[in-house]
C-alpha cells in the first residue's frame, strides 16, 4: 500500500513508469501495469495497480504503447476521478477522446502549470509520435521538470542525445534528481536518434548540472539489440568512471527524494 510512502519519494515501476510523491502531490508518470501491443512484458509490475488511489497528476510523455497504455490510464481515472493529466499538445485531445470527463493540462514545450508550490514544465526531447498507420508527428512528444518542496526533478522521456539538455539547462540553475533512459540503445545506428545510450544518459545528466541520475526505460520490454539487463551494469560502471551519483532504483523500492545542495 501506499502508507509507507511518506514524504517526498518516487517509486519505479518498470520501464519509464514511476509514482512520484512531491510538495503533497502524488504523480504517475507513464504509466504501463502490463503488456503492450506485440510486446510482453518482461518483468514483474511490482504493485497491485489498485493501491494507487488519490493520484492528483497523470504525466504522459508522448503517445507510443510503451508510455501511453490505454487500459493502465483507464484503470487510473477509473479510481482516480480528481485526476488532472499533463500532456503534450493533442496528446491530451486522444486521451480525452477515451474518457470525456478527464481533465487535461496541454502544453507546447516550456509551457508551465503551477499549483501552489507545486510546478509542472513541459520541455523539448529528440523522438516523434505514432500510434496509427497515419498519424505520425500529430501529437507534441517531450519531456518534464517537476518541481516542489525546493526539490527538482527532470524526467527525459523518450529522447536520443541532442542539444535540448544544454538549452534547459539555461532556464533551470538548479536540478536535483535526472531521470533518463538507458535502454532500448543498440543497434547505435538505429537507436541513436530516438534511444539515448548509457554513456549518453550520464552526458545528458552532466549538460544539466543535475546533482543525481536516475535510470528508467530498461529491464521491461525488450525493444532493442542489447541483453535486457545490459544497460543497468554498463550505466553503472561508467558512472563509477566519471565519478557521478546515481540512483539505481530496484522495481517498488520506495527512493526517498530530497534537496541536494
Amino acid at each position: 500500500s501506499l502508507e509507507k510512502v511518506v514524504g517526498n519519494s518516487l517509486i519505479w515501476l518498470g520501464h519509464n513508469s514511476f509514482f512520484l510523491q512531491l510538495a503533497g502531490k502524488r504523480l504517475m508518470i507513464d504509466p504501463v501495469y502490463g503488456s503492450i501491443p506485440f510486446v510482453k512484458r518482461r518483468s514483474q509490475f511490482p504493485a497491485d495497480p489498485s493501491i494507487f488511489r488519490q493520484i492528483d497528476y497523470l504525466l504522459i510523455s508522448h503517445d507510443h504503447f510503451d508510455h501511453l497504455d490505454k487500459p493502465s490510464v483507464a484503470r487510473l481515472v477509473a479510481d482516480n476521478p480528481q485526476l488532472k493529466l499533463f500532456c503534450g499538445l493533442n496528446t491530451g485531445t486522444l486521451i480525452k477522446s477515451w474518457f470525456p470527463n478527464l481533465e487535461v493540462i496541454e502544453a507546447a514545450w516550456y509551457e508551465q502549470y503551477v499549483d501552489g508550490d507545486f510546478r509542472l514544465t513541459f520541455l523539448p526531447a529528440q523522438h516523434w509520435s505514432k500510434r496509427g498507420v497515419s498519424d505520425g508527428g500529430e501529437r507534441l512528444w517531450g519531456s518534464f521538470m517537476i518541481q516542489g518542496d525546493s526539490i527538482t526533478i527532470y524526467n527525459s522521456g523518450d529522447t536520443g542525445y541532442a542539444r535540448h539538455f544544454e538549452e534547459i539547462a539555461g532556464f533551470f540553475s538548479h536540478i536535483d534528481y535526472c531521470m533518463v533512459g538507458i535502454g532500448a540503445y543498440k543497434p547505435r545506428w538505429f537507436m541513436k536518434p530516438n534511444h539515448i545510450s548509457p554513456y549518453d544518459a550520464l552526458t545528458a545528466s552532466a549538460d544539466l548540472h543535475a546533482k543525481v541520475t536516475i535510470p528508467m526505460h530498461y529491464g521491461t520490454f525488450d525493444l532493442s539489440d542489447e541483453p535486457l539487463f545490459d544497460p543497468p551494469h554498463v550505466f553503472a560502471a561508467e558512472a563509477k568512471k566519471r565519478g557521478m551519483p546515481v540512483i539505481i532504483p530496484e522495481l517498488g523500492e520506495i527512493i526517498k527524494l530530497q534537496s541536494i545542495r
